[in-house]
């Protein structure tokens, strides 16, 4: 008689000859050789890391002193006086920079004993560069630009 086949069973009872491999008949899977793909995403996620801080740190050692250059032009002006007060720090703003609508505007951080804001100077195409306080919401123009020539256009 016939053994019933238990419904979770994934192989029958019965089976005819040569129609069920047996485990010794299977495919051996072949050892892999180097470093599994996660730890190579890993690396590379690491690197690419590496190079957007390398980067943002280029951009600061460069242009932190260009900060400091507009802030102390600007320290005698009216405005800067009365909403910053005596400068006492100046860096670049990477993000200030690149959310504005041109790109020949530059976006500086300072602060001063009175307060803290953004000296945004606009200067490629202009003869005399156009600059702006921006403190508390507030927008002041420290002197309005002046356009220059402009550039030879590209054929």
């Amino acid at each position: 008689m016939a053994e019933t086949q238990q419904p979770n069973d994934p192989v029958p009872a019965e089976t005819p000859a040569g129609s069920h491999q047996e485990p010794s008949d299977l495919p051996e899977h072949e050892p892999t050789s180097g470093l599994p793909l996660g730890s190579l995403l890993l690396v590379a996620l690491v690197g690419l890391a590496g190079c957007a801080g390398a980067g943002w740190w280029g951009m600061h050692w460069t242009m932190d002193p260009e900060a400091d250059r507009w802030a102390r032009q600007w320290q005698g002006n009216r405005e800067m006086q009365s909403r910053i007060g005596v400068v006492s720090s100046a860096r670049y703003d990477i993000l200030g920079t690149y959310g504005e609508p041109y790109e020949e505007t530059m976006v500086f951080l300072i602060q001063g004993d009175k307060g803290s804001g953004q000296l945004v100077v606009t200067e490629f195409g202009m003869k005399i560069p156009r600059v702006e306080l921006r403190t508390n919401g507030e927008s002041t123009v420290l002197q309005e630009g002046v356009e220059g020539p402009k550039p030879p256009e590209h054929e």
